[in-house]
């Protein structure tokens, strides 16, 4: 039994390879398709989820689909910061604001390299006229990008 449980991951994490060079090279549909397959394969696998959900945000009408996904990633592992972002970015897609806030929040707290979950913030903020709230993350990101060009400097 656990040879089988084995093999079905080995299976689910080069198949999940395979996607994510698909997308990377720009056929999102055939990496979809693949993405389900782990997703099949591995019903637990939180970057099959991953992959899938943040394929399906690149296709009309997957942002539903994709944030289900997504959620099942962050679920699976509390602190992926990269599904949280993408699930920022699939709750602003379809414009549920509060909640896509809360996930970049945690991708960027659990993340501090994700700077563009406080980008993502201010556009939120600035969207829901909080204009205070989106000038403090824009100030936040312009000097965490600047920080990040001076750390590599030094």
């Amino acid at each position: 039994m656990i040879t089988t449980s084995l093999r079905a991951r080995e299976n689910s994490t080069e198949l999940y390879k395979k996607g994510a060079a698909l997308a990377l090279s720009g056929d999102i549909n055939a990496a979809i398709e693949i993405f389900r397959r782990v997703v099949a394969i591995s019903p637990e696998y939180t970057l099959g989820h991953y992959g899938l959900g943040k394929a399906l945000l690149y296709t009309d009408g997957g942002v539903e689909d994709a944030v289900l996904h997504l959620r099942k990633a962050v679920t699976l592992d509390r602190r992926f910061a990269k599904g949280y972002f993408y699930l920022g970015m699939g709750l602003m897609l379809s414009r549920r604001y509060v909640l896509a806030l809360h996930a970049f929040e945690k991708a960027y707290r659990y993340d501090t390299s994700i700077i563009e979950a406080l980008y993502n913030s201010a556009v939120i903020y600035d969207l829901l006229q909080k204009r205070r709230r989106a000038q403090w993350y824009y100030d936040e990101y312009l000097y965490m990008k600047k920080k990040g060009r001076m750390d590599i400097l030094f």
